[in-house]
């Protein structure tokens, strides 16, 4: 047997209970929380301390070093402000390269699978998308692409207060690396979250995260992938076909297969029958962004920092709106709907059933609430299209 087979083995001989002797420490083993091609990733007491660590052990020594390279491109940024994984030190043992981390809760894909696939509350979604996107702006300051971006790749830090960070940055590249090694192309991301740019071979940028996040956010917002993800075929023929309706005009065919095809209403109908607590405008928000995160064209896709820009002008419009409806309440003695209030209700918005193929008007808030219909009346009075 060849060396390098001889270090495999010997890698993947480690035990519970076993020690692992670092520049900051020694590390016992205490259990594995998973494995893969790559090696094993366990997690770690530290000796004179009561803090747990995740230490990925990597079994190829060339692949360890890369991915250590990787973290040190992104060495800038707060990882707790932007919502990265953070890493304390990395050691070689044993013909083996261990990366030291914080240790975190699961990823959305065991969430995902824990839950057998079910939809999930729009208010993670609101939590994974605001979070994500300030970790990929963080990521363009410096000139850095993640290339991995999927479920298996967002980790619960907190989930009582729905905390999430991105991890794994082995595939990580320099963005002039990516828009120029035409090698790199056919080793990032994996389907279904592959970018259709990465599948036809196409002139590459940060976007690529993007897409990759928003196929996130649909997948977990659905309960499963909204593209068929055995084949890169499927995938873009799902992207080019998108709705039932479109796939009709196209094909003069009624549609059999609604794995093919996305059903934007029904999958609305879906999550509200199984979580009342957001008003379909909500819903309909979350796809006028998700639209604009899987825009099919790069050059038009949404960039985090858009979406983080927009945010935060709604959030002054909203304020304002609401100021505006509170001194207009302080000379009234009885508001309009002031009977419903009481009774415990509010008017909900006129909202025309199904959503159109453009955009939605909209924008996706992932920290202030629906305003009223009174407040939303102003805001149209002021131009904004709300």
């Amino acid at each position: 047997m060849s060396s390098k087979g001889n270090r495999e083995t010997e890698a993947f001989e480690l035990i519970e209970g076993h020690y692992l002797v670092g520049n900051q420490g020694i590390y016992k083993v205490q259990e594995f929380l998973g494995e893969g091609a790559f090696g094993k990733v366990a997690k770690c007491s530290k000796l004179g301390s009561q803090e747990m660590y995740a230490i990925k052990i990597i079994t190829h020594v060339e692949e360890g070093m890369e991915e250590f390279e990787s973290m040190k491109l992104i060495k800038a940024l707060d990882p707790d402000e932007n919502h990265l994984i953070k890493m304390y030190e990395c050691f070689s043992f044993q013909n083996m390269i261990c990366l030291v981390f914080e240790i975190l809760e699961e990823s959305l894909e065991d969430f995902l699978n824990k839950n057998k696939c079910k939809a999930t509350p729009l208010t993670y979604v609101r939590a994974i998308a605001q979070q994500m996107f300030q970790a990929l702006q963080a990521l363009k300051s410096i000139g850095v692409v993640h290339c991995d971006i999927k479920l298996d790749n967002i980790m619960f830090a907190d989930k009582q207060s729905l905390k999430f960070k991105l991890i794994d940055f082995g595939l990580a590249l320099e963005t002039e690396e990516l828009s120029t090694d035409t090698d790199v192309k056919i080793d990032i991301q994996v389907n279904p979250f592959r970018a259709p740019e990465v599948i036809l071979g196409l002139p590459l940028d940060e976007s690529v995260d993007m897409w990759a996040l928003g196929m996130v956010l649909a997948c977990v917002y659905r309960g499963n992938y909204i593209f068929p993800p055995k084949s890169e075929y499927e995938t873009i023929r799902a992207m080019v076909l998108c709705t039932p309706e479109e796939y009709t005009e196209a094909t003069g065919e009624k549609v059999r297969n609604k794995n093919h095809v996305i059903n934007f209403d029904a999958m609305i109908d879906q999550h509200r029958d199984t979580y009342e607590m957001h008003d379909v405008v909500d819903h309909k928000a979350f796809f006028d962004l998700l639209k604009r995160i899987l825009e099919v064209n790069p050059q038009r896709r949404i960039t985090p920092s858009q979406h983080l820009s927009e945010k935060r002008c709604y959030q002054d419009e909203v304020v304002v709106a609401h100021t505006q409806l509170g001194r207009k309440k302080k000379l009234k003695k009885t508001s309009p709907g002031a009977g419903l209030a009481r009774a415990g209700l509010r008017r909900r918005p006129s909202v025309k059933p199904g959503l159109k193929s453009g955009l939605l008007p909209v924008p996706f808030s992932t920290s202030v609430p629906v305003p009223s219909p009174v407040a939303l009346r102003r805001l149209r009075q002021k131009g904004h299209p709300a």
